[in-house]
């Protein structure tokens, strides 16, 4: 079985139907069906995986059950997204959008993660930031051993 791959993509990345979340999602979901997400990580269910198959009105077991079968490329998940979303709207997306952005990591995590990577700043909140340290961190021990 090959190594597990750390999700590096961050929430804040966007394809071209400019949904923040969506491709990290994707992501995470095709590496799990490939057998190589880490152990722990969300794929499809709660946080903004979920967040975002909800506001978008997709049905989420659809939505994973299409990525395991098929493993499409990003533009392809994006052709289904368009094809099954009910609510693909300026509205949504900008909801989305809003929230990935402006989201703080929730207790306990955030304590631990702002402990772990010796964050003096207690205003460095964000989740997607955080977020993005952890998956560097997971990504630097994977290649180093560390």
């Amino acid at each position: 079985m090959p190594a597990p791959i750390v999700p590096v993509l961050s929430s804040s990345v966007m394809g071209p139907l400019g949904i923040m979340h969506l491709p990290r999602l994707w992501l995470k979901i095709l590496l799990h069906a490939c057998g190589q997400l880490p152990e722990g990580y969300r794929h499809g269910v709660g946080g903004f995986d979920e967040f975002v198959t909800t506001t978008l009105g997709i049905d989420r077991d659809a939505f994973v059950a299409h990525i395991e079968r098929v493993k499409p490329d990003y533009l392809s998940l994006e052709s289904w997204v368009r094809a099954n979303a009910a609510t693909l709207t300026p509205e949504a997306i900008a909801t989305i959008n809003a929230r990935v952005g402006s989201a703080n990591l929730p207790e306990p995590l955030l304590a631990e993660r702002t402990a772990r990577f010796a964050l003096g700043d207690p205003s460095y909140t964000r989740a997607v930031a955080l977020n993005d340290l952890d998956d560097w961190a997971g990504m630097h021990a994977a290649l180093t051993g560390a």
